[in-house]
């Protein structure tokens, strides 16, 4: 019914083009990330940083159109739009074809991190072998086997450890120009994952549309009591909190082809109360008792990585972070 009921009032949406005198922005943003794995209605928009609006239409009661107010009834609240709104149209679901072992072949590289010194990592897939080469030190040449979805492959023996076999789920994005390896953190019992994240050598990767708005954890790896990398993002506006620093900068940022860059122009710490030290901070929120702004020449680390991976699938963000791999969990 919702989809019938949205479809007859798409052809209405036309009436607000060239509307955008006086305009009012929505009261609250309940839209997405794109996500062709779902059944989407895309709000296309007349001006604006982020257009269009995806929205999820298992999440949606309706769209109704009120004046000059285009209102999306969701299942968490409503978003009002006035005279923004010019067009409506729909993504059906479609089911992703499943990698296979062709589709691994060729070197996928980490990129987005060399202006701030970022070590370089890449994997390179043959028919047989899995190759594993880190920037200053001998590539390491590694069994494997895919099947599934899942990477097996083995890490040979050195003179400081044993062999070490590895099991890893493989995610492939945007036109398989993204290489995503998930799997469970090995030293800890967890429901967080980790994810490595490499783009396919000669590829860039066509990421548009993307809202970012709202609130982004990465977790340490055994558990969700300690964030160790948080991002808020509202608009062209970026808040990013180190957790282990009680570090905090704001500014601005640009993205382009799955790398953030953040533009910083503020910089804090946080102390608790009478300004005492670094380090208050309440691991599990991010929050501290007092933040206390700082010039840059201040900051506790220099330097801070502020040009990054950050590859969005639905509501998960993969990236790097200080030669890190970053998982970041929407809020």
């Amino acid at each position: 019914m919702i989809m019938k009921k949205m479809m007859m009032k798409s052809v209405l949406l036309v009436l607000f083009a060239g509307m955008a005198n006086g305009v009012v922005a929505q009261s609250s943003d309940h839209s997405v990330n794109r996500d062709d794995s779902k059944n989407q209605v895309i709000l296309k928009l007349d001006w604006g940083v982020f257009t269009p609006k995806y929205y999820n239409t298992a999440d949606l009661k309706s769209i109704d159109i009120e004046g000059k107010d285009v209102i999306v009834k969701h299942k968490d609240g409503d978003d009002v739009y006035t005279n923004r709104v010019t067009d409506m149209s729909f993504i059906k679901a479609v089911k992703p074809a499943s990698p296979t072992k062709e589709d691994l072949f060729g070197t996928w590289e980490v990129r987005g991190q060399e202006e701030d010194g970022e070590m370089s990592i890449s994997y390179t897939f043959t028919e047989n072998a899995l190759t594993i080469s880190e920037e200053g030190m001998t590539p390491i040449v590694c069994t494997y086997t895919f099947k599934d979805g899942i990477l097996t492959y083995t890490y040979p023996a050195t003179e400081w450890s044993e062999a070490e076999t590895y099991v890893k789920k493989v995610l492939l994005l945007y036109d398989k120009s993204i290489l995503v390896l998930k799997s469970q953190p090995s030293d800890y019992e967890s429901d967080i994952e980790e994810a490595e994240t490499f783009f396919k050598e000669g590829k860039t990767p066509n990421i548009s549309g993307v809202n970012f708005d709202g609130k982004w954890f990465n977790y340490h790896a055994g558990h969700k009591d300690e964030v160790r990398l948080g991002i808020w993002i509202n608009g062209n506006n970026f808040d990013f909190i180190i957790g282990a620093w009680a570090a905090r900068m704001k500014g601005t940022y640009t993205f382009e082809h799955g790398i953030l860059s953040l533009h910083p122009t503020e910089y804090y710490v946080g102390r608790g109360p009478d300004d005492a030290g670094y380090g208050w901070i309440d691991p599990a929120t991010l929050e501290s008792p007092k933040w206390v702004q700082v010039e840059q020449f201040d900051f506790p680390i220099q330097p801070v990585p502020t040009t990054f991976v950050f590859i969005p699938n639905g509501d998960e963000i993969y990236g790097w972070f200080a030669n890190l791999p970053c998982l970041y969990y929407r809020q």
